[in-house]
């Protein structure tokens, strides 16, 4: 019993290891990204789920923006989120939320492969399947651990891009954001990451 522990846990610390080596190196030389995203949020106060498109754009160190075919967007910097919903915009400190601090750094992780901070103050499990990883994300405490239960995030076993992240609140409401037809080292305007503060 005592042998096939240990084997287990060797063979999960040797997944771990497989998986980071393969984040940063698939993902050193990536300075931006654009592509295809579909946001699904489901609310319990709503009978159905909310399905919204757009184009994502990233820029390291840290610059997102989620713009919507609609309009709407959200943009985020290592200290700014700006949201633009129906024509009204509200700008806020990434650190004032611990839900958006907590998605900026994720995301930001993600794609410079960087697998120490994207599960800084967070439990870790490691999923390997046919075409990607999944990893699942459990706060540990803190502000972040008041409101996320867990955020699940699924990786391209081929790129090592980010391929879906999914956000489940305490609530069992969760946003999920699922990426496609991306172009790495795209050029991107910085100013479009501008926000009004």
């Amino acid at each position: 019993m005592l042998v096939s522990i240990v084997s287990y846990a060797q063979n999960t610390n040797d997944k771990q290891m497989e998986f980071e080596q393969e984040l940063k190196s698939k993902n050193e030389n990536v300075s931006s990204i654009k592509c295809v995203f579909t946001q699904t949020r489901e609310v319990s106060v709503l009978a159905n789920t909310v399905s919204k498109d757009g184009i994502y754009y990233f820029q390291r160190p840290g610059n997102m923006l989620l713009s919507f075919n609609d309009g709407d967007y959200i943009k985020m910097t290592d200290k700014w989120f700006e949201m633009n919903t129906a024509g009204k915009k509200t700008t806020t400190k990434v650190a004032s939320n611990p839900m958006l601090k907590s998605l900026s750094s994720i995301l930001a992780a993600c794609v410079a492969g960087d697998f120490a901070q994207m599960t800084k103050g967070f439990a870790m499990s490691l999923e390997e399947q046919e075409k990607e990883w999944v990893v699942t994300l459990t706060p540990k405490r803190g502000k972040a651990a008041s409101k996320i239960a867990r955020v699940i995030i699924h990786f391209d076993k081929g790129d090592m891009s980010l391929n879906v992240l999914n956000m489940v609140e305490k609530s069992g409401d969760y946003t999920k954001y699922a990426f496609s037809q991306k172009e790495f080292n795209a050029t991107i305007d910085s100013q479009l990451f501008n926000t009004s503060k």
